[in-house]
């Protein structure tokens, strides 16, 4: 049933007020989004984010009168079914919560994957009877095992990039496999009349995490050893630095412990008297006999 006049009214009026409310706007597509998922998603969401849908005419109408010159730059990744998101959230953490809220679903004909498709060898819940011919359409090699029918060896049943067949679908299907994910896709979120882009949100959190860690610990570590003083390195460096004169210290006592004998500190000649006379060194003076003159160091030269 079309929406009439004052309910198409009533729908601009809601969506410009909530651009007005939420400091970040968002447009994120929900194609092949089944409407279960899209109720779960919803629901898991609405404490953080605000999700209008409606007719993209009357979106990008609310969007032109809400007064806001800034979301105007969002218009260009307008689309088949995508909706407006507002929250109070950061861009990242706005991202990050569709990312971790998608559901999996079994694969359709003529849906393209990112990554192989494999089915694992195995017994799978399937009984005996035509559903062999359904799994060699497929290129599975299959074989009954008693009650059971087993895939003999792993089998890519749909190469990354190449759009699903109708038996493959069926097969899949028939497994219990769901391979896609499906899920609130954000394409561009503004933020502080900035544009930022689905794509460069995309961040692995715990590995962006791990990093600033590792990185923090190489900081710390160069500041503590090169002693460059901080908040965070002084007590390190001290401690550092006591732990150097304990071993110093216990170096020390090894050697005086095992040469048996206690080293004395050297102590500082104490100075002369003033007007005392220096005594010749022992081995310069000589005294002469008493009674006895000097030689005479002259000798006359016979003629």
């Amino acid at each position: 049933m079309a929406a009439t006049r004052k309910q198409k009214e009533e729908f601009v009026a809601g969506v410009k007020a909530d651009l007005q409310k939420y400091s970040v706007v968002a447009v994120a597509s929900i194609e092949s989004l089944p409407g279960k998922q899209y109720g779960k998603i919803k629901k898991k969401t609405r404490d953080h984010v605000k999700i209008d849908f409606g007719r993209q005419t009357l979106l990008k109408r609310a969007i032109e009168e809400c007064g806001r010159e800034d979301v105007k730059q969002l218009e260009g990744y307008f689309g088949n079914a995508t909706v407006l998101v507002l929250s109070d959230l950061d861009a990242f953490k706005l991202y990050a919560l569709f990312k971790r809220n998608k559901s999996r679903v079994a694969a359709k004909a003529g849906q393209v994957p990112a990554n192989d498709l494999v089915v694992k060898a195995g017994e799978t819940s399937l009984t005996p009877g035509p559903v062999l011919t359904d799994l060699k359409n497929a290129g599975l090699q299959a074989k009954i095992q008693g009650p059971k029918v087993v895939i003999m060896r792993d089998a890519v049943v749909v190469k990354a990039g190449e759009p699903v067949s109708k038996a493959a679908a069926n097969v899949l299907g028939k497994l219990g496999e769901e391979p896609f994910e499906v899920g609130i896709r954000v394409l561009a979120v503004l933020q502080d009349k900035k544009v930022f882009k689905g794509v460069d949100l995309d961040i692995d959190e715990e590995a962006f995490l791990a990093a600033i860690q590792d990185a923090y610990r190489k900081s710390v570590n160069l500041a503590v050893y090169a002693e460059i003083w901080n908040d965070v390195s002084a007590p390190l460096i001290v401690a550092k630095a006591a732990l150097e004169a304990k071993a110093v210290k216990a170096i020390v006592d090894e050697k005086i412990g095992s040469q048996g004998e206690k080293v004395e500190p050297v102590k500082e000649a104490e100075p002369a008297p003033e007007g005392a006379k220096e005594e010749a060194p022992a081995e310069e003076k000589q005294e002469e006999p008493e009674g006895v003159k000097p030689t005479e160091e002259k000798v006359e030269a016979n003629e």
